[in-house]
């Protein structure tokens, strides 16, 4: 038969992967993919699943290829995909549609299409090439998944798409975690910056091409960061490790940043189990962060003394990650809860977030992630990073907040900053499609020849726009890679300039890089004066 229509349930579901798979029923029943889907497709309101046997599936027959053919137990080269929708029907209905009978079917699985999930013919690691609908906005839940890209799907002639980011679980034959995390960046930054996408096996390959002769590729175990490094190289992007240094700002800042553009990231995590009272050290782990959801509320400033700004990343609260062993978009809360660890006799403690994964037969989330690094893989040309961006606008904060003490300029609120990578079109489309920017001024900015590549430093008090400062992403440090300012408030502007047009910050900013925006509010430095 080469399809079958079933009613959703979450026992129908576990049924069919039984049924679709090598995997031995108990192994299935206990893993954490199906705990979590429980609740994911609640949430999506999944109400049918339509079973398309035979299914080719370009990844797993890419890994077919590589390693399970030349076993010599036969695992099939065909999958099953699993495709679920909003609304309810049958075997009949269907078999209508494909016979030109009840053609008024077809426009409502375009509407209510939710995605698929591949089924391996494997005995353990099942879940395949995944693509779901994201988490609904409702609630006022300020759910953001910039990533997310169209997938179109091919049923028996009848076309289908779905917004999201390919998942898969991982293989333990042909992949480890950090490779699966790496194979669903790939899928964002494959269409962003225009590189092939690399299968499960093939990511392996790239990443273990330098290791010593006496280590195995596959069967794999797991990669390093300098491995993660090598497989990104291998598809022509450049890798940027981030520090995160125990600090919670550094992570919602640097994810904001570069998330916001579309770029993926890597998040490196330790472990902890926290379910029996003491921690627990698992091991480490590496995801692929999707989104991000925000409070409502105005941005806080840090509790870090290191960190002065005040920053619209502030308000995130949770991060959505591609997490192998749970699934798509699954949640890790940034609750910065301590947790001890004692090791050879020393205590140490770490700012943690939960997690949807669980130890043993507990309920999910008593497992705690302490981050340790991000990996972002950007295209060659971006040079300059968040950290040089975040630098400058501190120090540029500072000056302002100093005028603040003697002159009142910001009602008596902070600056709130909103600083991420974009591209130049973006901005030239935004300010010719707002009535609001009009006149000469807008148009000069239209007419300006930038990079393709740009950072924004958008300044906000009272979350009236009060400028912004766009840098050349593209420059290096030593350049000149400020740009210009985009003034929204002429009056906050004019008072910038009649204060900077002497030089009584000279001698404490001049070596620094917020000196190249306080020169452009000198008459005679301005493009647009």
């Amino acid at each position: 038969m080469s399809f079958e229509i079933y009613s959703y349930t979450i026992e129908k579901l576990l049924e069919i992967l039984i049924t679709k798979s090598k995997a031995n029923p108990e192994q299935i029943k206990k893993k954490s993919h199906l705990i979590y889907f429980r609740e994911y497709f609640e949430n999506i309101n999944a109400k049918t699943i339509l079973v398309e046997n035979e299914y080719v599936d370009k990844d797993f027959l890419e890994d077919h290829a590589s390693y399970y053919i030349r076993c010599f137990s036969e695992y099939k080269r065909k999958c099953a995909r699993l495709h679920f929708f909003k609304n309810e029907f049958d075997q009949e209905d269907f078999n209508a549609l494909l016979g030109k009978e009840n053609l008024s079917l077809k426009e409502s699985l375009q509407k209510s299409y939710l995605g698929f999930i591949v089924v391996k013919p494997l005995p353990l690691t099942i879940i395949g090439r995944t693509c779901l609908a994201t988490y609904p906005q409702t609630g006022g839940k300020n759910r953001t998944f910039p990533i997310i890209r169209k997938y179109d799907v091919h049923l028996f002639g009848i076309h289908l798409s779905v917004k999201s980011l390919a998942f898969q679980e991982q293989d333990n034959v042909v992949a480890a975690c950090a490779t699966s995390a790496l194979w669903s960046v790939f899928h964002g930054t494959g269409i962003l910056f225009q590189h092939s996408i690399l299968s499960p096996g093939e990511i392996t390959k790239a990443a273990t091409k330098q290791l010593p002769i006496e280590t195995r590729t596959f069967p794999n175990k797991g990669l390093s960061g300098e491995q993660m490094a090598h497989a990104i190289q291998s598809v022509n992007l450049e890798p940027l490790l981030i520090g995160i240094n125990n600090k919670e700002y550094n992570l919602r800042s640097s994810i904001y940043a570069y998330l916001r553009f579309g770029i993926p990231l890597i998040l490196g995590i330790d472990l902890y189990d926290t379910s029996g009272g003491v921690s627990k050290y698992l091991g480490k782990h590496a995801v692929a962060v999707s989104g991000f959801r925000t409070r409502s509320e105005q941005p806080v400033n840090s509790e870090d003394e290191d960190e002065i700004l005040s920053l619209v990343s502030s308000r995130i609260n949770k991060i959505y990650v591609h997490d192998d062993q749970v699934g798509p978009f699954s949640r890790m809360v940034l609750d910065n809860q301590m947790i001890e660890w004692s090791e050879n006799g020393s205590k140490k403690n770490f700012i943690s977030m939960s997690t949807s994964l669980k130890a043993g037969e507990t309920e999910m989330g008593n497992i705690r992630a302490v981050p340790q690094i991000l990996l972002a893989p950007l295209y060659h040309k971006i040079r300059i990073t968040f950290e040089t961006i975040h630098e400058t606008i501190k120090y540029f904060n500072a000056v302002i907040e100093r005028i603040d003490e003697e002159v009142p300029i910001l009602n008596n609120e902070r600056i709130v900053w909103d600083i991420y990578l974009t591209e130049v079109n973006k901005i030239k489309s935004e300010i010719f499609n707002s009535e609001q920017y009009a006149g000469s001024y807008f148009k000069e900015i239209l007419l300006k020849n930038m990079p393709r590549f740009i950072w924004r430093a958008t300044a906000l008090n009272k979350k009236n726009l009060l400028i912004d400062f766009l840098f050349d992403a593209t420059d290096i440090e030593q350049g000149e890679y400020f740009i210009c300012a985009i003034e929204h408030n002429t009056g906050f502007a004019s008072i910038l300039r009649e204060i900077f047009s002497e030089d009584i910050f000279e001698d404490t900013l001049k070596s620094t890089t917020a000196w190249k925006i306080i020169q452009w509010f000198k008459p005679e430095s301005s493009d647009f004066y």
